[in-house]
């Protein structure tokens, strides 16, 4: 084998152990954070459309406009469209980073991760305080 094969065999053996070291160690908070945002991230993607649709019917009930606030259609409009996303997210994101973090014997509570999901996905604290507010009935039907 002559150098110039044993140096291109080194570079892609050093690129599959550097691509192996890129995941933390399970279980660390570091860990549970890296693998967590992975399924954030696919559930954003995925949700993208329903997420800005979400986005500014919050905006729109913001207490500043008062006629928007008062408006019970928009309020009601807004509600659905909530309770939708946090359905998909309990139906089809929360049971995979469930199983994902079993190994570790803690999973976060649902309300958590969707709180954190809207946080990244830039909504304002008083949406994402509404959806807390909801968690104990996200977390009970996620047990």
């Amino acid at each position: 084998m002559d150098a110039r094969m044993k140096h291109a065999l080194a570079i892609v053996a050093f690129a599959l152990l550097a691509g192996c070291a890129t995941q933390p160690k399970p279980c660390t908070a570091e860990w549970f954070d890296w693998k967590t945002d992975r399924f954030l991230d696919e559930f954003a993607d995925e949700h993208r459309a329903e997420i800005n649709d979400l986005r500014t019917a919050a905006l729109r009930l913001d207490p500043e406009q008062k006629k928007a606030s008062s408006d019970i259609g928009a309020r009601a409009v807004a509600a659905v469209k909530g309770i939708a996303l946090a359905g998909e997210f309990l139906s089809d994101t929360w049971p995979a980073v469930k199983d994902a973090v079993s190994e570790c014997g803690t999973a976060p509570r649902a309300t958590q991760l969707f709180a954190s999901l809207l946080r990244r996905e830039g909504f304002d604290e008083r949406t994402v305080k509404a959806v807390e507010d909801l968690g104990l009935m996200l977390d009970r039907d996620a047990s």
